[in-house]
């Protein structure tokens, strides 16, 4: 017994963040932050200060078992409700679930069959009746032309199938950034750990922005670089790959470095013939950027610390337009 109940937490937890990506996709750019076990199971914040607040509830055998789906329901409505007269201003209250039957009705409805979305005001007068009758019992209920019910499907123990609609909308996303080639997966398993490690931190105010959310995609983006085996031998080939991947994945300034070293690049193109701007920004102006070094340990002698830091910045400059296409699909 205890072993089962342990699984559904984890898969609930797993569900969550699942959805979190979903939710934050269909919102990237509106978007300023994100956070698990916030206001809400997830609460997404928006350029223009109003939020979008999401209760989560999934069932691990969701195709066949519709014992608590009402229940779940219910207390979601609950708790959206609270969370929209403490937060004030709310753009959207949303209970997303991986059952396809969420009023446990005796019949499967289609209107929720597969990924689905349905305001309250699209709901058939009998489920409307349902919604009704759990808010009528609430001191401040919830305003239901902000409500809405949106399935995800997301069952079974085999990865493919659970995660399909999930990485679906990874895929049309990376799809609208352009000519950019990364695999999904790696997005996937990024942003499920940033999101979860969001949902520890007991301070609620701690939230990922959306440079944290991009910067991954930038990383992977760029770290995509052949070295020169003329000028390297293998050892120090894996000295420069190991270092490259610590030093960006934790730079402390992340994307602001890479504004930083385009914006650079930008002025110092007016001042170069264009045949010879990027060899000779990456000679000249990469040293300027060596603070990126600063309090991180890289075991690299000084000369082939100053070749990683030019291998960053070629990387960065090589990759300046799938940057650009980025920052605008997000609108960064």
């Amino acid at each position: 017994m205890t072993n089962r109940t342990a699984t559904s937490v984890l898969f609930g937890f797993d569900f969550q963040a699942n959805a979190a990506i979903v939710l934050m996709l269909e919102n990237i750019k509106d978007m300023s932050s994100i956070r698990l076990e916030g206001s809400e199971d997830i609460e997404i914040n928006l350029n223009n200060g109003s939020s979008i607040l999401a209760q989560a509830k999934s069932v691990v055998n969701s195709s066949t078992d519709f014992s608590n789906v009402l229940s779940n329901l219910k207390k979601s409505i609950i708790s959206l409700s609270e969370a929209e007269h403490k937060l004030g201003v709310v753009k959207e209250l949303i209970y997303i679930t991986n059952t396809p039957n969420p009023f446990n009705e005796k019949q499967l409805n289609p209107i929720f069959y597969g990924a689905s979305q349905r305001d309250y005001s699209s709901l058939p007068r009998p489920l409307k009746d349902k919604i009704n009758k759990i808010i009528s019992k609430i001191e401040k209920p919830l305003d239901t032309s902000k409500f809405k019910i949106q399935i995800l499907p997301f069952e079974t123990d085999n990865d493919n199938e659970r995660y399909k609609c999930v990485m679906n909308a990874i895929g049309d996303f990376i799809l609208k950034l352009g000519n950019i080639s990364i695999a999904k997966d790696n997005l996937h398993g990024i942003w499920v750990k940033d999101l979860f490690r969001s949902g520890t931190k007991r301070m609620s105010d701690i939230k990922l922005t959306k440079k944290d959310i991009i910067w991954p995609l930038i990383v992977l983006v760029t770290q995509n670089e052949n070295y020169d085996e003329d000028e390297f031998d293998d050892s120090e080939i894996y000295e420069l790959s190991r270092s490259y991947e610590a030093i960006i994945n934790t730079c402390s300034e992340k994307y602001e470095f890479v504004t930083k070293v385009l914006c650079a690049y930008n002025v110092f193109y007016k001042e170069a013939k264009q045949s010879e701007r990027k060899r000779k920004f990456i000679e000249m102006e990469s040293s300027k950027f060596a603070y990126l070094f600063e309090g991180e340990s890289v075991s690299l002698s000084n000369t082939l610390q100053e070749k990683l830091l030019q291998i960053i910045v070629r990387n960065i400059l090589n990759k300046r337009i799938q940057i650009d296409n980025i920052k605008n699909a997000v609108n960064l």
